[in-house]
């Protein structure tokens, strides 16, 4: 019932050689796992290598359909040549700070860009739910 989880790369023929010990050095944040080599979710990596662009953006996440006030959240476009791009979804906007830092030391060659409002022309915070 319990067996050894095997990572898949989502990249087929971009495999890392050792993911075991790559993800021993890694760092949580929230349900994503962050290395020097990758990016672990659900099972899966993408290779910090083949990221192109990062994108952070103020959204909300409605975890009962479209309807309702949604839980302000970030999410992180990361584009990697791939027909759809990975979207992380993470809460705390430090936490999203901290993992564009530690991906781009990582590769540098990343174009990282942030969702700026088109009132304002600024950098948004965190989205807030409306109060009725």
């Amino acid at each position: 019932m319990f067996g050894i989880l095997e990572w898949e790369c989502i990249v087929q023929g971009k495999e890392l050689e050792n993911v075991k010990q790559d993800r021993k050095h890694s760092k949580r944040f929230e349900r994503y796992e962050v290395s020097e080599n990758a990016i672990y979710f659900e099972g899966k990596y993408l290779p910090v290598s083949l990221i192109k662009s990062m994108r952070s953006q103020p959204s909300a996440y409605r975890p009962h359909g479209c309807c309702g006030i949604g839980i302000p959240v970030f999410k992180i476009r990361v584009e990697y040549g791939a027909e759809k791009p990975l979207v992380l979804v993470i809460e705390q906007e430090e936490k999203v700070e901290e993992l564009l830092d530690m991906v781009i030391k990582a590769n540098p060659y990343i174009t990282l860009e942030y969702y700026l409002s088109p009132h304002t022309g600024l950098k948004p915070e965190k989205i807030s739910p409306p109060l009725y």
